[in-house]
C-alpha cells in the first residue's frame, strides 16, 4: 500500500514539473517568500571550494542559485519530469557554474555513483517519503556521501510545529491548515535523536517569525479574503525571519545544519 502511495506521490510531481504556466521558483512550492527565505539561509551556508549535493533538487531552481556560490554542485530528483525540466532551464541559462542534475532515488543514492561531497542539502525533499523508516534510511544513505567533516543542510517539515501553529491559528480565530497529503512532517526529538548517529548539530534555526507573520497575521488582516503568497506581508515576514529567532515554536520546518562525524 506504501509503495503505491510513493508511486502517487511522484506522479503528482510529475505533474507539477509538466505545467508550462509555473514559473521556475513556484514548481515545488507556491510560497515564494518561503522559497526565498529557505534559499537565503541555505545559501549563507556554503563555501566557494563546496563540492555540494542537491537532493530533491526538483526543477534545479535553487541549485541554479547555489551553483554560483560553491566550485560544483549536482541536482538529483527520483521525478524524471523534473529533471527534465531542470536541464530545459538550466540551458536557457548556460554559465561557467552550471550544475549538473541525475535522475536518483534518494533511497538509492550511495558514494560510489557520484563520489564524495562535502555539503549535502534536503530541501523540503524526504518530507516526500511516506514512513519515518524511509526518511531514517534516506539520512542514513545522505550521510554515507558525505566527507568526514562534511556538512548536511537539513530543511525539513516539522509536525511539532505544525500541530503548535494550528493550535495557535485556532485560537485566534483562523482555521486549522489542512494536511498536505504528499507530506510526511518530521518529528523533532526523534529525528534529532537519529540524526545523532551521524551526525553533530552546529546550527539550529527555524522560520517562526515567518509562520507567525504569513499564517497568523495575514490571514486575519484580509479575513474574508483569502492571503496570498506573493503579498507584500510576506516578504517582510521573510526578510524578518533571516534576522529573528522569535516563535520557534510555531515554525512548520526544521533547519539544522550538521556535521557528518
Amino acid at each position: 500500500m506504501k509503495e503505491k502511495k510513493r508511486g502517487r506521490i511522484r506522479d503528482y510531481w510529475d505533474r507539477r514539473a509538466m505545467q508550462k504556466h509555473a514559473a521556475s521558483g513556484e514548481v515545488t512550492h507556491s510560497d515564494i517568500w518561503q522559497r526565498w527565505l529557505e534559499i537565503e539561509m541555505i545559501s549563507r551556508c556554503l563555501r566557494k571550494p563546496d563540492r555540494v549535493l542537491d537532493v530533491g533538487c526538483g526543477n534545479g531552481h535553487s541549485t541554479r542559485i547555489f551553483s554560483g556560490l560553491c566550485r560544483e554542485i549536482i541536482g538529483i530528483d527520483y521525478s524524471s519530469e523534473m529533471i527534465e525540466r531542470a536541464l530545459r532551464e538550466t540551458r536557457k541559462k548556460r554559465g561557467a557554474a552550471a550544475p549538473s542534475f541525475e535522475q536518483c532515488d534518494v533511497l538509492e543514492l550511495d558514494a560510489e555513483r557520484f563520489g564524495r561531497f562535502d555539503v549535502a542539502v534536503s530541501e523540503r525533499c524526504l518530507i516526500n517519503l511516506d514512513s519515518f523508516e524511509k526518511q531514517k534510511k534516506a539520512i542514513a544513505n545522505i550521510a554515507s556521501v558525505l566527507k568526514k567533516g562534511g556538512r548536511y543542510i537539513f530543511v525539513e517539515g516539522s509536525a511539532d510545529g505544525r500541530e503548535r501553529l494550528n493550535s495557535f491559528r485556532k485560537s485566534a480565530g483562523l482555521r486549522a491548515m489542512p494536511r498536505v497529503w504528499y507530506n510526511l512532517d518530521f518529528r523533532e526529538a526523534d529525528t534529532i535523536k537519529f540524526l545523532k548517529r551521524f551526525f553533530s548539530i552546529e546550527h539550529y534555526a527555524h522560520f517562526g517569525m515567518y509562520d507567525f507573520i504569513s499564517r497568523v497575521v495575514h490571514p486575519l488582516m484580509v479575513s474574508p479574503d483569502e492571503p496570498q503568497y506573493g503579498a507584500r506581508i510576506n516578504e517582510v515576514a521573510a526578510r524578518l525571519a533571516v534576522q529573528s529567532s522569535e516563535f520557534g515554536d510555531i515554525s512548520r520546518v526544521l533547519f539544522l545544519v550538521l556535521k557528518r562525524k
